[in-house]
């Protein structure tokens, strides 16, 4: 592996390289983690506020004589404002910087998640509305921040760690459900979703920007500040950056400057991303409806499915540091069409009693599933730090779409009238399900053509930073 020192020396003055040799090589102190400890929390806090309004929804339903569309509505609505966020958000994190972003979106979804708890009855519009906005929020949530003042030699594994700790929101939700929804109720359930105001709030008071970010703006006295307090070296010992040759922020057309590295991100994305989505709708119903298990028995062997996937982002957490993210991408795409190719080719069968369909989604959600760990934090790492936030953006982007095309396009094979819950039919399977593997079979086509790899790689300052690196890899 190429010596990230090495290769920012290479990359000229414009990366204020000096003053980042110095956080880079700094022993880590107390504090640092409590950055870390402190950015995983909103993540976990995120994914709470996201799942527990299925738990509010199974409540008010009843309650509210919702129909099957407007409870589908207000299910879909956050998914939708994630996808109206992202790119704006990225945009304003590019401009006005990390740590504004971060903030603006945990309070914009925490005050719209905790604002449920005063719908009045029966207005299911208000109620998607509010859900819209808790997405929107999302959009401002990207881990930028946490790779960026991330070192080199640990950013690959910190940042993927941030995707395995998350889904500890959904293991609160359930929780706080199972025990105080009988004596809460579900307004009282709701309100939980101010807590992520007091994360807001110490992010505020502990988290500093970007030290990369600034560095980019011009801003190189207070980026040097910030790494003074960062590492405890005394201010004058770390050399004042010096600013890249252009100090404007990048605007949303910018990313097209590097189409290779974009069509990376969407066929990556969707790769991944249409076969775990369109698995995790189609999945249950096909081994309810076709293989005739019951749904309890689905549902204890849908355990089995997202135990999973937790193991798989947990090895794909780790690997990618000792491999590299392009190649565990890679093998996360051709592992997510191997799977999904079995279970479209050999659902009827069953081994030992369970079906192998199970097998072969247990199986995928290793690569699927997991794989989603390395690949979220590759979109910001491929770009420039001065656009860097709107290539995690475009990997959310992407991934929205890909929470409603999965699904869409298995309801439009099985010519099913219903998109929201599809029937699943047996002449549909095969056909729909080998559709899916195509989008993984093709995103590991494309990877083979889009060689790029950014672990143990230092995170381009400006595009002229990112030439040097590209040239350093191509010797």
């Amino acid at each position: 592996m190429t010596d990230p020192a090495t290769q920012t020396a290479a990359a000229g003055p414009s990366s204020g390289r000096d003053a980042i040799d110095v956080f880079e090589s700094a022993r880590l102190r107390p504090r640092f983690w409590i950055l870390v400890v402190l950015l995983m929390t909103q993540g976990i806090f995120e994914f709470f506020d996201f799942f527990i309004v299925g738990f509010l929804v199974s409540v008010i339903g009843p309650e509210w004589n919702l129909t099957f569309g407007q409870t589908s509505i207000i299910l879909l609505s956050a998914g939708v404002g994630q996808l109206v966020g992202a790119m704006p958000f990225a945009w304003f994190a590019d401009k006005y910087g990390r740590k504004p972003a971060l903030i603006l979106g945990t309070v914009l979804y925490s005050l719209a998640a905790g604002a449920a708890a005063f719908v009045p009855d029966g207005n299911w519009i208000l109620f998607a509305l509010l859900r819209f906005l808790v997405g929107v929020g999302y959009g401002g949530t990207q881990i930028t921040l946490l790779i960026e003042i991330a070192p080199t030699r640990m950013r690959t594994i910190l940042a993927s760690a941030s995707g395995v700790v998350a889904p500890g929101g959904v293991l609160m939700a359930s929780l706080l459900v199972s025990a105080f929804l009988p004596s809460w109720g579900w307004r009282g359930l709701a309100l939980l979703g101010f807590a992520p105001l007091i994360v807001a709030g110490l992010l505020w008071i502990c988290i500093p920007e970007s030290v990369r970010w600034l560095i980019t703006r011009g801003r190189g006295e207070e980026a040097r500040g910030i790494l003074a307090r960062y590492i405890d070296v005394p201010r004058e010992e770390i050399p004042l950056p010096q600013p890249p040759a252009d100090t404007s922020s990048a605007n949303m057309l910018d990313l097209f400057r590097y189409p290779k590295r974009m069509l990376l991100i969407v066929f990556m994305t969707t790769g991944i991303g249409m076969a775990g989505f369109g698995v995790a709708l189609w999945g249950p119903t096909i081994m309810s409806q076709l293989l005739e298990i019951s749904t309890e028995e689905v549902a204890a062997y849908f355990v089995y499915v997202s135990a999973s996937g937790m193991i798989g982002r947990a090895i794909w957490t780790i690997t990618p540091h000792f491999i590299g993210r392009w190649r565990s991408a890679l093998i996360c795409l051709w592992g997510a069409s191997a799977a999904v190719i079995g279970a479209a080719l050999f659902y009827p069968h069953f081994i030992a009693g369970v079906p192998v369909f199970l097998i072969c989604l247990v199986i995928g959600a290793l690569f699927y599933d997991g794989g989603a760990s390395n690949t979220s934090p590759f979109g910001t790492e491929l770009f420039p730090v001065r656009m860097a936030a709107q290539g995690g953006g475009l990997v959310q982007l992407v991934s929205g779409f890909s929470k409603l095309g999965g699904p869409l396009i298995l309801a439009m094979i099985a010519g099913s009238s219903n998109l929201l819950s599809p029937e699943a039919t047996e002449a549909a399977i095969t056909p729909g399900f080998l559709t899916l593997a195509g989008f993984s079979v093709l995103g590991g086509l494309a990877l083979l053509v889009l060689r790029y790899e950014t672990n143990g790689v230092r995170m381009a300052i400006d595009d002229a930073d990112l030439r040097a690196h590209e040239r350093k890899a191509r010797e």
